[in-house]
């Protein structure tokens, strides 16, 4: 007799019986794979529209249609219409998350990202323990779609919010609107700006030549460079690893021993875990010599347990995995983006994702593997990753490239140490320069 029990927490017996899922468990996994399969596409208009139009247009958009479909995705009335929209509602709404963490990276100093992208790490760790919690109170699918895209109806109000990545509006020749935003930054911050760098900013004349060579095909002089070239299938693969492993563990999450509310839960709590510790390793250790360590810790975490004949070590070790490759997933964004020139960051990080897309796309399907099998190939992919991150520079505390040329020859630097504060009385005066 077939078992009713599902991979996600949403996933409940009603549309199981709605849509006579209860014995055809490639249906259920093949709704992720469709998912995933959007995914290529979500990242194509992601990296276009925001490095054409702007991270904040890019976020708006993208935000309002992922409301706007998940909502239409409770209505449907059969199987084929919940995937149709499951394709479309992650073709035309995943990319606000790519475009606002790009814009939360060009926004932060050297010295800071690691902890911004702690704080989103947070916040999506903390928003996964809300889901399950709402799913287990509200178990019946299509009220918990309603419920959930709801809230997302708001992220389009973003745009009176905030402004438009003062780095991208440089790197587009937009001086004007990039020094009123630096202006209100000061403001807000009550701190001083030289007026001769606001004026080396606003000069036209200066920017001319970069915001041509950046606004006419950045991608074919990204595509002239080998280091380049070399460093965009380094990171492919990476992404192609860490999103396999990922989603692979986490799908299975639920078909732990225990209450899958509950596993999903504690699985998403290792998101906050990592999250605080990226904040501590990147900017101590470094990024890639952490990462490093992140994928050699999740392959042998993987392997282990099946040498093992405790319940209770087996159960540790899959956390301790997917703490690993979670730590490994959040540095993957701030470490791709700052391996890129500024004019091809979006696309650059959204191709790089877009490949990694490959790994999610077969996640889904590995519940239908032996335990022994998943196993091998998490461990391998998690530990030929470990490796394929040596080759690519360290970035920390680097400057965020410009052009082509800065990124070939990006290094990173050694922490100084922070300058005296100043007393309480007396306005600060900033200095800009390009890793402020």
């Amino acid at each position: 007799m077939c078992s009713l029990r599902t991979r996600c927490p949403f996933d409940v017996w009603s549309r199981n019986a709605k849509f006579n899922l209860a014995c055809r468990e490639w249906m259920r996994t093949l709704v992720g794979t469709v998912r995933n399969a959007a995914l290529p596409l979500a990242l194509l208009l992601t990296g276009y529209i925001s490095d054409t139009y702007g991270r904040r247009t890019a976020f708006c958009i993208f935000s309002a249609f992922a409301a706007v479909l998940g909502i239409v995705k409770g209505l449907s009335i059969n199987y084929q219409m919940y995937v149709a929209m499951e394709f479309f509602e992650a073709a035309l709404g995943y990319g606000f998350n790519s475009a606002g963490y790009v814009m939360m990276v060009e926004l932060a100093r050297p010295s800071l990202r690691a902890s911004f992208a702690c704080a989103t790490g947070v916040a999506y760790g903390l928003g996964g323990m809300l889901f399950a919690l709402i799913a287990w109170k509200i178990q019946y699918w299509r009220h918990l779609l309603y419920t959930v895209h709801s809230f997302a109806l708001l992220l389009p109000l973003y745009w009176l919010l905030v402004d438009e990545s003062p780095r991208w509006l440089h790197a587009k020749g937009r001086t004007e609107e990039t020094v009123d935003i630096i202006k209100k930054a000061a403001r807000w911050n009550k701190v001083q700006i030289s007026e001769e760098i606001l004026f080396k900013l606003s000069d036209k004349d200066s920017m001319k030549s970069d915001s041509d060579s950046t606004s006419s095909n950045p991608w074919l002089r990204l595509l002239r460079s080998r280091v380049l070239v070399g460093r965009f299938a380094i990171c492919s693969w990476c992404w192609v690893a860490v999103a396999f492993v990922y989603y692979g563990l986490t799908i299975n999450s639920v078909s732990l021993s225990g209450d899958k509310y509950a596993n999903f839960a504690l699985n998403m709590s290792m998101e906050i875990v990592a999250s605080l510790l990226i904040m501590m390793a990147l900017e101590r250790f470094g990024r890639k010599w952490s990462i490093f360590v992140a994928f050699l810790v999740c392959g042998v975490a993987c392997v282990t347990p099946y040498f093992t004949s405790h319940a209770g070590a087996g159960l540790g070790m899959f956390f301790v995995g997917k703490l690993a490759i979670t730590f490994a997933f959040n540095s993957m964004y701030v470490f791709t983006a700052e391996l890129f020139p500024t004019s091809v960051r979006s696309s650059a990080l959204a191709a790089c994702s877009l490949v990694g897309r490959v790994g999610s796309i077969l996640a889904p399907q590995t519940p239908l593997l032996s335990i022994y099998i998943q196993a091998l190939l998490y461990g391998a992919f998690s530990c030929l990753a470990a490796l394929a991150v040596l080759m690519v520079p360290e970035t920390r505390r680097a400057m965020l490239p410009r052009d082509v040329t800065d990124a070939e020859h990006i290094r990173g630097s050694s922490p100084s140490p922070a300058p005296a504060p100043a007393p309480a009385d007396t306005p600060r005066t900033v200095v800009l320069s390009a890793d402020t």
